[in-house]
C-alpha cells in the first residue's frame, strides 16, 4: 500500500518560465520520504538524528522524467517499498498531478548509525512496520 504525499509546485521549485527545476524535485522526494519514515517507521527524522543517531541517507537514486511540473499544480508522491535488506530498504515514488505521471524516482536508503557513520540492521519494529 502507498504512502502518498501532497504538496504543490512553488515558485521556489521553478525556473523563471514556472517549470520545476529537477533538482528541486528531488527535495519534494526527500519530503515525501521524511513523511513516509514518520508515518511508516513511527519515528520523525528530528527524533532519529537527535535523540537515536539514526539516518536514512541515500545511496543510489534513479529518476524518469515524463512531464514538466509547472508552478501552481498540485503535486501528489506515491511511496512504495520495494525490498528491505538487513540495513537498506528500496524504495519507488512517483509524482503525479491530477492523475497524469510527472516523474518517478528508485531511491536505496540505508539505516546508518550517525556516530560511527557505520551501517547497522534495522530494529526488529522498524523492519516488521516495513514488510508487506
Amino acid at each position: 500500500m502507498s504512502f502518498v504525499h501532497h504538496t504543490a509546485i512553488r515558485f521556489a521549485h521553478c525556473d523563471p518560465a514556472g517549470i520545476a527545476y529537477y533538482p528541486r524535485l528531488f527535495e519534494l522526494v526527500d519530503a515525501a520520504i521524511e513523511d513516509w519514515t514518520a508515518a511508516v517507521l513511527g519515528i520523525d527524522r528530528a527524533a532519529m538524528h537527535q535523540r537515536d543517531r539514526l539516518g536514512l541517507p541515500t545511496v543510489d537514486l534513479h529518476a524518469q522524467f515524463e512531464a514538466p511540473c509547472r508552478l501552481g499544480e498540485p503535486l501528489d508522491i506515491a511511496v512504495d517499498v520495494t525490498s528491505v535488506g538487513g540495513s537498506s530498504v528500496d524504495l519507488r515514488t512517483t509524482a503525479t498531478s491530477a492523475g497524469t505521471p510527472r516523474f518517478a524516482a528508485t531511491l536505496k536508503q540505508v539505516l546508518m548509525n550517525l556516530d560511527s557513520a557505520r551501517a547497522t540492521p534495522w530494529p526488529d519494529a522498524w523492519r516488521a512496520r516495513l514488510q508487506p
